[in-house]
This record gives C-alpha cells, sequence and structure tokens, in this order.
C-alpha cells in the first residue's frame, strides 16, 4: 500500500488531461499520484457525473419497456417527461442529483465491503467511496459526453436511441473497462490479494453485467 496524503487536501487537479488520460489508460498511475481526489467541486463533479448515468440508463429502460409493450400511452407519458432536449437535461440534471447521492453513499460502501473481502483490514471511510466514483467515472464521463453530442445530431433524446448508435456500444465498452480500473486502483491504495480482488472487482461485476446485458438483448429480441 502506497503512503498517500489525505483524501481531503491540496493537490493537482485530477482533470488536468494528462491526469485524465492517466485514469482512463493508467489507472495505477493516476491513484497513486498526489491528486486532490477529494476536494469537494472534483467529488462532486465525478459523482453528479454518476448519477446522471443512472437517470440516462431509467430513460432507456422506459423507452425499451414502452418498445416491448407497444403502448401508446406508455409513449405519450414519454413525451411528456422527454419529448424535448431541454426536459432530457432538466431530467437528467436534476435526478444525477439524487442518484450521485445515492452511488456515494451505497456504491462506496459496497466498494469497501468488497476491499474487505478482497484482504483490505480496515479500509478508510472516504478513500473507497473515492477510488469507486472515480473509477465509475472511466464510463460516467463518454456517457454525459454522448448525451451532449447526441443533443446536437439528434432532434430528440428518443430519434436518439432509435439510431441505435455507437455511443451505446462505447459506453457499454467503457463500463467493462471500468471494472478494471477499479481494480488497479484497490490494488495501488489498499492492501488486498490479487487474486481475491480480481474475484470482487473483475469477474463477478463482470458476470453480472454479461447477464443484465443478455437479458435485455432476450427481452427485446423477443418482443421484435
Amino acid at each position: 500500500m502506497v503512503e498517500l496524503p489525505p483524501p481531503i487536501g491540496p493537490g493537482p487537479s485530477p482533470f488536468v488531461p494528462e491526469h485524465l488520460v492517466d485514469l482512463f489508460l493508467r489507472p495505477n498511475r493516476f491513484f497513486t499520484s498526489q491528486l486532490a481526489l477529494g476536494r469537494t467541486p472534483y467529488a462532486v463533479l465525478v459523482t453528479w457525473a454518476l448519477g446522471m448515468t443512472s437517470v440516462i440508463d431509467r430513460i432507456d429502460m422506459r423507452i425499451m419497456q414502452a418498445e416491448l409493450r407497444n403502448d401508446p400511452a406508455r409513449w405519450q407519458v414519454l413525451e411528456s417527461l422527454i419529448g424535448t432536449w431541454p426536459r432530457v437535461w432538466a431530467f437528467v440534471l436534476g435526478g444525477g442529483l439524487v442518484g450521485g447521492a445515492l452511488f456515494w453513499w451505497i456504491g462506496g460502501w459496497w466498494c469497501r465491503v468488497r476491499l474487505r473481502w478482497s484482504g483490505a483490514p480496515s479500509p478508510d471511510k472516504r478513500l473507497p467511496r473515492l477510488l469507486f466514483i472515480y473509477s465509475s467515472f472511466v464510463f460516467a464521463g463518454p456517457a454525459v459526453l454522448a448525451l451532449a453530442v447526441q443533443t446536437l445530431l439528434y432532434p430528440t433524446y428518443i430519434a436518439a436511441y432509435k439510431a441505435e448508435s455507437v455511443f451505446s456500444i462505447l459506453v457499454a465498452l467503457m463500463m467493462f473497462w471500468s471494472l478494471f480500473t477499479t481494480y488497479k486502483g484497490a490494488l495501488a491504495l489498499f492492501p488486498v490479494s490479487r487474486g481475491r480482488a480480481r474475484l470482487w472487482f473483475v469477474a463477478l461485476p463482470a458476470v453480472f453485467y454479461f447477464l443484465l446485458a443478455g437479458g435485455g438483448a432476450l427481452l427485446y429480441s423477443a418482443a421484435v
């Protein structure tokens, strides 16, 4: 385990391009650098992005349900909620605050539990949360960026969803890559067993993602 300064304190911004490259490509270097990961503006931003991603996922789920059931009433509700881009962004930004708070507390707690099961005897309560939200930013950041690009390219979010663009594939791939990021961060920050960390931070979450993706694809193909 490396010696790190307190999670809250002075240090370079993690959002300097060089450090973002480290996060996405060299997570071990990112988490062992003397970065101000715990400074409130930075932590709030990445947590908010994660919360916004959860809202986007929820919108996608509602659209899929409307497609599966072919229910005009569901489409009318969706049109009233996300029929225009300002409504979508209001929904995503507002819901992201609530979702981000839940991810900070519940997701951070679950990350700490997995660290203990991986061999870290008594993980600091704040550092696992920072590990969780920054590693999750690997897919949350691209997801929010993709939404911004779709806003410029498509007249409505429903049109963007039906276009089945490369954005959804990219975000899905980044979700799997974030597992590797979390694993490398856990090794860098905590005295964990490599084998157990691979199990709790890579293998089991990857199986869960595959089952989740496979179940959604099966339902969609059966309906079509």
